[in-house]
């Protein structure tokens, strides 16, 4: 993903969008999605860490893991949002 700059800037984009979407999400809800603002941040770094050589292949790798951390979050955060009463 060295020679990619364009989709890095679209991938860093969408890392923006899920900080700003978390931020307002846990100010105005609840702060159970705040684990997701934090991921979101840490994907964001991973991104942009992706223009140096040496960092791409580790960068790809923690992404990856990452990327199932969130997931497991992101359906823990929404069971824990929209569990019936």
């Amino acid at each position: 993903m060295n020679k990619e700059e364009g989709l890095v800037i679209l991938t860093s984009f969408v890392a923006i969008g899920i900080i700003v979407l978390g931020t307002v999400v846990s100010l105005l809800q609840s702060m159970e999605i705040l684990a997701i603002l934090i991921l979101g941040i840490v994907f964001l770094i991973l991104i942009l860490l992706q223009v140096y050589p040496k960092f791409s292949h580790i960068a790809e790798n923690l992404e990856r893991i990452v990327f199932f951390i969130a997931l497991v979050f992101i359906m823990v955060s929404l069971i824990y949002l929209y569990k019936p009463i």
